[in-house]
């Protein structure tokens, strides 16, 4: 079924049946609701490729991403690719990669695509020099959010949705001294791009709790016999510890392990939580407190600001969440 076709059966030209198609005033009311009813009986859906020759507009948004192997980033792109295409947008997905010219050349190939709008997820795009080189020379006439990132760019078609992670691991430390503990661990994952972040914000809850003390282990394996490890060791140089911070879920469990290997109770010897607050905090025993990073909020926020974006409506540059502790049987 074509708009001839329609137009034929409703008797007027091909330009009025475009019009009602489009929205635009020109046709008159009951020629517009004879045209309406055959569209909708006729189940007519306009050529989206043929409407963006004459419009001049692509309906695609660009998704770059750096990691096609982590869990949680996977979901974070599907949910903003089934957010976008229920609003009508197609998605054109990237993996960049990690060459030097990586978010550069993802950059390019979402131009190349004409794409109207355009996500940049994961922990890649936080070099903050890179990415306002790559959409100043290929994506500075489009909006571009990054999601789950909380550092503003300078310029004015980016914006960003994520989570304060240093102050989230303050309020684990908070958490912890509420609970009685005293002496805490922080294992941090190795090449962690927000290592520094997480530091500070440990650091920084323990300097403001007077009788607590802490240590960081950094360069943990993200896994569970890396967590095993780093709680061994732990153990071995300060056996009065009391509670575990794991910047990883699965190193949690796996600290928690080495704990009920050596006979140490969780949580009444030693609490642990991890960070995440993924599937694995539900299966292991007892159930893991952990915290969230409100991954799944922030990429729904940020498809949801595109959308608005796109649509005209003007946004905040910056939305900054608050991760949340979600407690379980290990605290």
């Amino acid at each position: 079924m074509t708009i001839y076709d329609i137009a034929k059966m409703a008797g007027v030209s091909a330009s009025s049946v475009s019009r009602v198609i489009n929205g635009k005033p020109g046709v008159k009311r009951e020629t517009r609701e004879k045209i309406e009813m055959l569209l909708k009986k006729y189940h007519y859906a306009p050529d989206e490729n043929a409407r963006s020759l004459v419009t001049q507009t692509s309906r695609t948004i660009g998704i770059l991403t750096d990691d096609i192997t982590a869990t949680r980033q996977n979901e974070g792109t599907t949910r903003i690719e089934y957010e976008l295409l229920r609003n009508g947008y197609f998605c054109f997905v990237k993996y960049i990669g990690d060459g030097e010219d990586a978010i550069e050349q993802g950059a390019s190939d979402l131009a190349k695509r004409r794409v109207e709008g355009a996500l940049f997820l994961g922990v890649s795009f936080r070099k903050k020099e890179e990415v306002t080189r790559a959409v100043r020379r290929y994506l500075r006439n489009v909006p571009v959010v990054l999601v789950h990132q909380t550092e503003r760019s300078e310029l004015d078609n980016v914006y960003c949705v994520g989570a304060d992670e240093k102050k989230g691991f303050i309020r684990c430390v908070e958490y912890m001294a509420a609970k009685g503990r005293k002496n805490l661990a922080l294992l941090l994952d190795e090449n962690r791009q927000s290592a520094s972040i997480i530091k500070d914000g440990f650091e920084t809850g323990v300097r403001q709790i007077p009788h607590v003390r802490g240590w960081i282990y950094s360069g943990t394996p993200a896994s569970t016999d890396g967590g095993a490890r780093a709680a061994s060791r732990v153990l071995n140089e300060h056996p009065d510890i009391d509670g575990l911070i794991c910047a990883q879920d699965l190193i949690a469990i796996g600290a928690m392990n080495e704990l009920q290997d050596r006979g140490i109770r969780v949580p009444d010897d030693i609490s642990v939580m991890g960070e995440d607050n993924s599937a694995f905090c539900e299966v292991c025993r007892p159930k893991l407190t952990s915290m969230d990073t409100m991954l799944s909020m922030s990429t729904l926020m940020s498809a949801r600001m595109l959308l608005d974006l796109l649509a005209g409506r003007e946004q905040s540059h910056k939305i900054t969440l608050e991760m949340e502790i979600v407690e379980r049987a290990t605290t």
